[in-house]
């Protein structure tokens, strides 16, 4: 008798197998196909499995799977291994019964959810499953190829689990792979010969293609190039053979050698042509980069397309800052490159793209509907205004909205219609939260504190106002704990005037991703039960948002209700330090 079980990992489609345990039993599967993970990323990783015990065997349902990573300390250091998030969780039918940064198990809740043989006959399915694992994925001083350590599975034939028999998988194809990268593309833009980015270029122009790339690894890497170089053009259209032309302009820093933590660019210019017959159509590049030796690389990225006609369309979302409630401004700007006028020139109906959340209203435009005609070398420029909602969170991707539109103008023949996309805008906030959220009516020595994370458009946060509403009193007991642009959590190293803390210098200041807790101790709650909604203004220097709402929001409740009335800060802060 044999016992056969196929592990198919999707996504990271790693088919697992196991050599024989015994001599019933045995596993088999091809060999997988290796992910790429950047360093220090969270990512999901879902396994299915499917039962196909044979023979004598097939009655036997598959009710219990472990997955194993090392726990041997990662080397050369620094490093951090790769660990199971907590996150984790088990599919329909199953429980997630144990959990740890290295293993983690799963169970079938009944014998009906366990899965069956595909060599039973008839069939009880379900005979696979289906198992998503969360990996925060390690960082090391290079590349690294990984795989689970251990994997076991368990298979009964009573209804209670009982007689089971477990099969351990330590080497061979059962253990998945996947490779941690060193080296992470951030940005892939096209821009013009200043800089700015494009979505569109007149047929003749050169434009530039830069490439902004992240050492996400522990040590430092030199020699940073892109593979291939140039980058893949990507064209659809009609274009001249070898069209468009790029070349590297340079690096910076030159040498592209980067310390952990570090970004750095790669910039190409690429030309075009206006000669009979003229490029028009659209194009993007992909590479992905590399260091000197090969050992330090990126996942493979693509740019954004750039429009390439004799006309150029362009679409702009301002401002970069967008933050959830402002409105954002959408630009479509039509260029006449020709040597003739355009006429009827007319945009199409906008398109709001949102994701990750975010929603628009109160659309208003195209203003002008339309423009009559467009000299040689003159422009037009649509517009349209709508406001932007979105919730930044700590733990999922940002908010965003990308807007297309296309424009119709006659050049003496037939309508001609050009498309045009913006480049993809995040919906930036301050992340705020208070703690802890409930205290007691008539009180004294009440100890909140604010935690701010800088979700903000790259900007440092200066300033952050607390202020309470009517019932509290601020006393003078109050401090900060904020991590700095160098990384430090500094205590107390923000200057405070009431409940307004600010930073000191341009090093005290908060920097993008970092986080900020803001204490204030109050000498009085209000008298009565009710929720508390407090304010906390936090700004950049160029932005500033107010958050008053659920996140704030501090429940009191009757005096002596179960909690202190009274609390001593000094104290407790003595021991938690």
């Amino acid at each position: 008798m044999k016992h056969r079980i196929i592990f198919g990992l999707i996504g990271l489609i790693a088919i697992l197998w196991v050599a024989p345990a015994l001599a019933a039993r045995s596993f088999t599967s091809p060999v997988p196909t290796p992910g790429q993970f950047d360093m220090g990323t969270t990512q999901l990783v879902t396994i299915g499995i499917t039962n196909t015990s044979t023979g004598g065997n097939v009655n036997e349902r598959l009710f219990q799977v472990q997955f194993q990573l090392s726990t041997t300390a990662c080397s050369p250091t620094p490093c951090t291994n790769t660990v199971f998030s907590s996150s984790t969780t088990a599919p329909a039918g199953w429980t997630r019964t144990a959990f740890s940064a290295t293993s983690v198990t799963f169970k079938a809740n009944t014998f009906a959810d366990a899965l069956g043989s595909t060599a039973q006959s008839p069939t009880v399915p379900p005979t696979t499953g289906s198992f998503a694992l969360v990996l925060v994925v390690g960082t090391f001083t290079a590349d690294l190829s990984q795989t689970l350590s251990k994997t076991t599975v368990r298979l009964s034939a009573n209804t209670n689990f009982g007689g089971s028999h477990a099969v351990n998988c330590t080497a061979g194809n059962c253990l998945g792979s996947w490779k941690a990268m060193s080296l992470q593309i951030t940005s892939f833009q096209t821009t013009d010969l200043s800089g700015n980015p494009v979505s569109g270029t007149a047929s003749g122009n050169s434009f530039r293609v830069v490439i902004t790339v992240k050492n996400i690894s522990t040590a430092t890497q030199n020699g940073i190039v892109a593979n291939p170089s140039p980058p893949t053009a990507n064209t659809v259209g009609t274009w001249k053979a070898g069209s468009p032309g790029c070349s590297l302009t340079g690096t910076n820093p030159s040498p592209l050698n980067l310390a952990s933590g570090a970004s750095g660019t790669i910039t190409y210019t690429c030309t075009t042509v206006s000669t009979p017959t003229p490029d028009n159509g659209t194009v993007s590049f992909t590479a992905a980069v590399r260091n000197g030796t090969n050992t330090a690389t990126s996942r493979s990225a693509t740019s954004n397309v750039i429009t390439v006609s004799q006309i150029t369309v362009q679409m702009a979302i301002t401002p970069v800052c967008l933050f959830s409630g402002s409105t954002a401004t959408m630009k479509l700007t039509v260029t006449n490159s020709t040597l003739v006028t355009i006429f009827s020139v007319t945009p199409s109906a906008l398109t709001i793209t949102p994701a990750n959340g975010a929603s628009t209203s109160s659309l208003t435009g195209p203003s002008p509907a339309s423009i009559v005609s467009l000299a040689p070398g003159a422009s037009g420029t649509f517009t349209w205004t709508a406001t932007v909602t979105g919730t930044v969170d700590t733990t999922l991707p940002k908010p965003t909205i990308k807007a297309d539109a296309s424009v119709s103008y006659n050049i003496g023949g037939p309508l001609q219609t050009t498309p045009a996309a913006s480049d993809t805008e995040d919906v930036d906030d301050f992340v705020v939260s208070v703690s802890p959220t409930s205290t007691n009516a008539a009180s004294v020595n009440a100890e909140l504190t604010f935690h701010v994370k800088n979700l903000g458009c790259g900007n440092n946060v200066t300033q952050v106002t607390i202020t309470a509403p009517a019932g509290w009193t601020a006393s003078s007991d109050v401090y900060s704990i904020v991590t700095d642009t160098l990384g430090n959590s500094l205590e107390n190293n923000w200057t405070v005037s009431g409940t307004t803390f600010n930073a000191p210098n341009a090093a005290a200041q908060m920097p993008n991703n970092a986080l900020g807790d803001f204490t204030v101790v109050y000498s009085a709650t209000p008298s009565s039960a009710g929720s508390s909604v407090f304010t906390v203004s936090v700004t950049d220097g160029t932005n500033t948002a107010n958050h008053n709402g659920p996140e704030t929001t501090v429940t009191v409740n009757a005096f002596g209700s179960g909690t202190l009335n009274q609390t001593q800060p000094s104290i407790w802060r003595e021991i938690f330090q």
